[in-house]
């Protein structure tokens, strides 16, 4: 029974201290509210740039629409 406790303590301990490693580690990675804004907006802008025809070429997203723009057909709807 000690040896069973003494293993889930050391699992414990072991498990603590790998995520303090992790949190240590991601905490340098953490950005601000307004940066997160800043990168959203960027990010959203250069979506619309990689879908829009006009754009597409130069746009640093490149994209392609996975919505149906025309019939079969070919003509529009």
């Amino acid at each position: 029974m000690i040896a069973a406790q003494l293993l889930a303590y050391y699992f414990t301990e072991l498990k603590d201290d790998q995520v303090k490693k992790i949190d240590k580690y991601l905490y340098a990675m953490r950005l601000s509210d307004e940066t997160l804004i800043d990168i959203m907006t960027r990010f959203r802008k250069e979506m619309k740039n990689g879908l829009s025809r006009d754009f597409n070429p130069t746009a640093t997203v490149k994209m392609l629409p996975t919505f149906v723009r025309s019939i079969p057909d070919g003509s529009a709807f």
